[in-house]
């Protein structure tokens, strides 16, 4: 346990030795607690690209981006959907790479009937407040490696490395590593509580999500994204839908958007993607990690080298997911999309 969720995957990192030197490829498409502990272990985030309807990690592209300096690849399971696990551990079991998951936003989805975090190497969570699993703040590091294990302990963990089995790590038992990651007692007793709640809450907004999905299906212009048959989704990031203006006479999504909010439903014109490779920490060369010798000088991004990442699909909106929610609601939702799109030569004549 850790007090948030990137000291886990800073602790994941140290875990497996990355330092100096190494590269871990990730995704932009995600919270900074994701790629600025690869800078913390003075190694270099390789950013890759992204499936544009779900977000996730392209295992493709990661492919592409592998290096002689690659270590590992930390896997975001972005707003919930479960990335292609199959296709990404064919990919580093072929690359001899370690594997960490970033489940912050997905605690209960499963891939293929495993849940997520245990389907690599290490998983690591997030607890804050916002997530499905809520503790007000904490973090979560899975693996069934001991080693990895003891060595994340020695990193933050200082009262527990004299209870260590590896005599070698108990030395560092007075100072640990100079972190102090430990979760504290209060939020692990919410955490424990909400993890009772994890499950039927998740299959709650899953039943939710999937009836308003199927009650707007047959709307004209409306596509929802459904994952595949093989992923339960976990909701941190609301359901996507894809919407084709030619169906409805070239009606703009955003008159659409205007239509169903005078409704009362809750959408938003939205779509995975982020282009924090753009950000200052990458752009400017004086930063630690990248100023140490025999990091590779060349490593900067520039607009364009991740093309789904930046620029998100236009179609793409987004509906909620409920945690408990009416029949009736539900039903007004679904009625509030076909009243709009039924009605779509009408709104034109406002265009």
């Amino acid at each position: 346990a850790h007090n948030n969720g990137t000291a886990s995957i800073h602790s994941a990192l140290f875990a497996i030795g990355v330092g100096p030197g190494d590269e871990v490829i990730t995704t932009v498409a995600t919270f900074w607690g994701t790629y600025m502990p690869i800078l913390t272990c003075q190694a270099v985030p390789v950013f890759c690209d992204i499936d544009p309807l779900t977000g996730c990690p392209d295992p493709d592209d990661i492919e592409r981006r592998i290096s002689p300096a690659t270590k590992a690849i930390i896997v975001v399971h972005q707003g919930g959907m479960p990335a292609e696990m199959d296709a990404i551990m064919d990919v580093a079991q072929h690359h001899d790479l370690i594997v960490i998951e970033d489940c912050s936003h997905a605690h209960g989805a499963t891939y293929k009937g495993q849940k997520v975090g245990a389907i690599s190497h290490i998983g690591c969570f997030s607890m804050q407040a916002g997530k499905l699993l809520p503790s007000g703040e904490g973090g979560v590091m899975i693996t069934n490696n001991l080693d990895w294990h003891e060595r994340a302990i020695c990193l933050g963990h200082y009262e527990r490395i004299s209870k260590l089995s590896n005599p070698d790590y108990q030395k560092y038992a007075q100072t640990c590593f100079g972190y102090k990651y430990r979760i504290s007692p209060i939020s692990a007793a919410i955490a424990r509580v909400q993890l009772r709640h994890l499950d039927r809450r998740n299959k709650q907004r899953d039943d939710n999500v999937m009836y308003l999905m199927d009650g707007i299906a047959d709307c004209p212009g409306i596509y929802p994204l459904k994952p595949a048959e093989y992923i339960f989704r976990g909701y941190y990031s609301r359901p996507y839908v894809r919407y084709k203006a030619d169906e409805l006479n070239g009606l703009p999504k955003v008159k659409l958007i205007e239509a169903l909010r005078a409704e009362g439903v809750i959408v938003a014109s939205s779509a995975p993607g982020g282009s924090n490779h753009l950000s200052a920490i990458f752009q400017e060369r004086n930063h630690t990690a990248f100023s140490r010798p025999g990091i590779r000088s060349e490593v900067k991004y520039q607009k364009g080298d991740l093309p789904r990442s930046e620029n998100p699909c236009q179609d793409m909106m987004t509906i909620p997911a409920f945690i408990s929610a009416s029949k009736e609601l539900l039903d007004q939702y679904i009625d509030s999309f076909h009243k709009v799109t039924d009605k779509a030569t009408e709104l034109l004549k406002s265009v």
